[in-house]
């Protein structure tokens, strides 16, 4: 049977519960205590298993099956899982000790330390690691490595002129950092965990000279131009090429692809050419993936086998195969640390070294045991490579194919005519990429809410078209002399990327969903086994009716005469979203980030998408304010919107495209009903607030069904809240509120407060954020009619469900705790 062998060698079966265990620790809220000494304790449980099992074996009939064998081998296996359960418990403990304390945070700290990576250019600013060496200010604490922006505008607001920094450079710098933090949201990308993963223990930005008086020597000081650390050789090779690229190609649509296949760069791909790569599901293919080292190694491992066979005084001491194949080995080590040492490129090297070793030391290794080795080695090196979606993909999809080669995707095809053998090869070729499609869908629904249905035809032709002429005459650019093969590599890439756009305008090239539960997920696995076991197992077929569950069971509706209400952590800004029983209403889009990148692309899209909302029945977009409507073209552009309500036009929206529907203003006693849920706008009329104030101008929102309400209310303040209590205090009750301004001073007045006596008070801040939102004396206002407090720098995402249980509420944090949050 496939993959009987995993379990028939004992020490195979150890390395898959060790890799389990490892695993197993980052979905635990907590960590245990004493790790070390635990992980000592399963060590010798394992050892003395392992003597027990040999002695065992030693003394059995061949014929006869002990019981007690298979006791201890579970009891093996269970000290195994521990081990790596254990161990990473041990590591993560170690990582997390590395932390900048919370009295040190938003102070200035003047450090000294090298630019660790290359750094992000955007026009906000510079991004960078930073390795810390030492910290000038007495009794400071700062973690090792940090994540700093340097603005291009400092906090007064005046434009700044950046030093353009290099990796590799020394510098001196006063910053102000914050403990690791963001946003956390269903379906959205845990920053925070990545975070961790990198080794980043603390965020923050450089302060400015300019902040300073204009008599004090600058501090912040390049000290030396390269530290001339081993590993800051390779970064400023990196950077070498990226500056080459960028010159040769600097007008060129896809020289940040080539970036990306020579040095693993990939922050130069814009978006919108990343979006085309997931419709076509040839993303794989633009990062430095396996594929890319094995071809590397193979085509350098060749010419050099050609080279090395022609010189007898060297092959008479080694065989020039042996020679070749380490001289490729290292070659490829030399390639995926210049790119970045991505986890697929990090598993492919790990697999070169196993059969490298394995041809030194005449010892056949199975593909099997390489593939389970590497993924020891990788969980033994980074225990935070299964947050990411590459592990998963990349062991997954070598992992599938494994499992159908079982005598089914090779044919010998050494005496058979060229014809036949190219037919063949057609046949594998087209199997192949059918076994990786199929068996990586759940794992892309599980990680993304989609997968292409065009990847099979547009891998058939990328994969070769990539792999064989773009990435090995981009490779060849990289040596002096010759970057002028970047232009016919980027050539190349045009005449792909004319299809793959085609294939990505296909109305049917994407197939998005919700966020399939895992017990789902876990069941299309098992069917997707069924339906590749080999030709002759009966009932394959139905493995695929093991699929359907992971597209049927989606997340119900809230009941008629329901709502549920979820505020996004969107930092500093607001979104929320309102789903009744058929209809969907999302009020803000949360903040804008840098070039195409907002709140609205990052957070409240994939939650729309993991929720199974594929359209949005109303968009209500309070004010003008950037952190309130900054998402909104990326909302627009990912999703149908049927109404569309503001209360300040701008020209952009006075002009509209075909995305947008005709926005229509807010006005007070604009109402309609959605499945026995009442909405009605209370903004105040215009001539009761000041045009000077946008912020009062805001769309006063609110939500009622029989069992509770939900008032919201943007930015108002405290003269837009005086002509709201004026004219309609008899509306405003309601048992949930987002509060105005984020909880600002001059909002949340005690008549509003007192008029609105809401049970629950939202506020939607950033962590730590500039204007110290919410104030204290806000916060006391509310106290004062007993309403419970939830705040989304804490909690993450907030909850609502008002129906006939009365006001049921959750937050992400809680309900999906992880230790490192």
């Amino acid at each position: 049977m496939p993959f009987a062998s995993l379990f028939a060698a004992p020490l195979t079966a150890v390395l898959t519960a060790f890799t389990a265990g490892v695993a197993l620790l980052q979905t635990s809220a907590t960590l245990p205590n004493a790790p070390w000494l635990k992980l000592g304790l399963a060590l010798l449980l394992l050892g003395i298993g392992a003597i027990t099992l040999l002695r065992l074996q030693r003394t059995r009939s061949p014929d006869k099956t002990s019981p007690s064998l298979f006791v201890v081998f579970a009891i093996i296996l269970f000290a195994a899982a521990a081990c790596g359960y254990e161990y990473a418990a041990g590591r993560a403990q170690y990582r997390l000790a590395d932390a900048l304390p919370t009295e040190w945070e938003g102070r200035d700290i003047l450090i000294r330390g090298v630019i660790d990576d290359l750094p992000d250019t955007n026009p906000r600013g510079t991004r960078f690691s930073f390795a810390v060496e030492e910290v000038l200010t007495p009794e400071a604490q700062v973690p090792s490595r940090i994540a700093l922006t340097w603005y291009a505008r400092s906090l007064s607001g005046k434009e700044e002129t950046l030093p353009e920094l290099q990796a590799g450079e020394r510098w001196q710098l006063k910053v102000r950092l914050k403990r690791p933090h963001a946003s956390a949201n269903p379906g959205g990308f845990d920053v925070e965990a990545w975070l961790l993963q990198n080794d980043v223990r603390a965020t923050g930005y450089v302060r400015p000279d300019t902040d300073k008086n204009a008599d004090s020597d600058p501090v912040n000081i390049r000290l030396d131009v390269f530290a001339g650390r081993p590993f800051d050789y390779i970064q400023h090779l990196r950077e070498n090429i990226r500056a080459s690229i960028e010159q040769t190609l600097h007008d060129k649509p896809y020289a940040g692809v080539i970036t990306a296949l020579v040095i693993g760069e990939q922050r130069a791909v814009p978006n919108s050419q990343w979006e085309v790569f997931r419709k076509t599901g040839i993303i794989h293919l633009v990062s430095i993936s396996g594929l890319h080292v094995t071809v590397f190694s193979t085509l350098l491992g060749g010419l050099l086998f050609q080279l090395f066979r022609r010189m007898p005084r060297l092959t008479s001491r080694c065989p020039a195969i042996k020679l070749a194949v380490l001289a490729g080995f290292f070659a490829s080590a030399f390639y995926v640390a210049l790119a970045g040492a991505g986890i697929p490129a990090q598993r492919t090297l790990i697999m070169l070294a196993v059969v490298t070793i394995a041809l030194w030391t005449q010892r056949i290794s199975q593909p099997l045991h390489t593939w389970m080795w590497s993924l020891f080695v990788v969980m033994l090196w980074d225990p935070w490579a299964s947050l990411t979606p590459g592990f998963w993909l990349s062991f997954g999809a070598v992992g599938w194919l494994l499992y159908a080669a079982s005598g089914r995707l090779s044919e010998n095809n050494a005496n058979a005519h060229w014809r036949k053998r190219w037919q063949r090869n057609l046949a594998l070729g087209f199997r192949t990429q059918y076994v990786v499609t199929l068996g990586l869908t759940p794992l892309m629904l599980a990680i993304f809410q989609q997968f292409s249905l065009v990847s099979l035809p547009a891998n058939f032709w990328a994969i070769p078209w990539i792999t064989l002429l773009v990435v090995p005459t981009a490779l060849l650019g990289a040596i002096p002399g010759l970057s002028w093969l970047w232009i016919p590599a980027h050539f190349l890439l045009e005449i792909l990327m004319f299809g793959m756009n085609w294939m990505a305008q296909l109305p049917i090239s994407t197939w998005q969903q919700h966020g399939a539960p895992t017990w789902t997920i876990v069941a299309a696995v098992l069917g997707i086994l069924w339906m590749l076991m080999p030709h002759g197992v009966p009932g394959r077929a139905f493995g695929a009716v093991w699929c359907l569950p992971m597209f049927l069971i989606a997340p119900l509706p809230p009941p008629p005469s329901t709502f549920e209400a979820t505020v996004l952590d969107v930092g500093q800004g607001l979104a929320v979203v309102v789903r009744t029983h058929k209809h969907t209403l999302v009020y803000d889009t949360g903040p804008s980030h840098y070039d195409d990148v907002s709140a609205g692309s990052r957070i409240v899209v994939p939650f729309l998408q993991f929720n199974a909302i594929r359209s949005i029945d109303a968009l209500v977009i309070s004010h003008n304010d950037d952190d309130h409507s900054g998402g909104t073209r990326a909302v627009f552009d990912a999703l149908p919107v049927r109404q569309y309500y503001t209360s300040l036009f701008t020209e952009t929206e006075k002009n509209n495209d075909t995305h947008s529907p005709v926005p229509v203003a807010c006005l007070d006693g604009f109402e309609w009903t959605w499945d026995d849920v009442h909405f009605r706008f209370l903004s105040p009329p215009p001539e009761a607030t000041s045009w000077r104030q946008i912020n009062d101008q805001s769309c006063v929102l609110k939500i009622e069904s029989p069992h509770g309400s939900l008032l919201l209310t943007g930015d108002i303040g405290k003269r837009a809240e005086r002509a709201l209590v004026k004219h309609q205090a008899s509306e405003l009750g309601s048992s949930i509120i987002v509060a105005p301004h984020h909880g600002s001073r001059h909002s949340s007045t005690p008549p509003f407060v007192a008029a609105v006596a809401p049970s629950h008070v939202v506020y939607s801040v950033g962590y730590r954020n500039r204007f110290d939102f919410p104030r204290p004396d806000t916060i006391a206002r509310y106290e004062t009619v007993n309403a419970t407090h939830w705040r989304t720098d804490h909690s993450g995402a907030v909850r609502f469900v008002v129906g006939g249980q009365g006001i049921i509420a959750d937050t992400y944090r809680q309900t999906h705790p992880r230790y490192w949050r």
